[in-house]
């Protein structure tokens, strides 16, 4: 019964992100963005700063 306690206990201290809980949650606590994360954050951008200017020039540029 010792033992299940120590699992649960761990597993929340992972789940809560505390890095006392072992290696695994140090390593989640500390992982950064992957190459995919990084071209959906661009591509974002991209579609937000194309939108805001093709509003623009819908809206103040174009001629009337």
């Amino acid at each position: 019964m010792g033992t299940r306690k120590k699992d649960e206990q761990r597993a929340l201290d992972i789940v809560a992100g505390r890095s006392d809980a072992g290696e695994s949650a140090g390593k989640a606590s500390k992982s950064k963005l992957g190459g995919m994360e990084l071209a959906g954050i661009a591509l974002w951008l991209l579609v937000l700063i194309g939108g805001g200017a093709g509003a623009a020039y819908y809206f103040l540029l174009a001629p009337k």
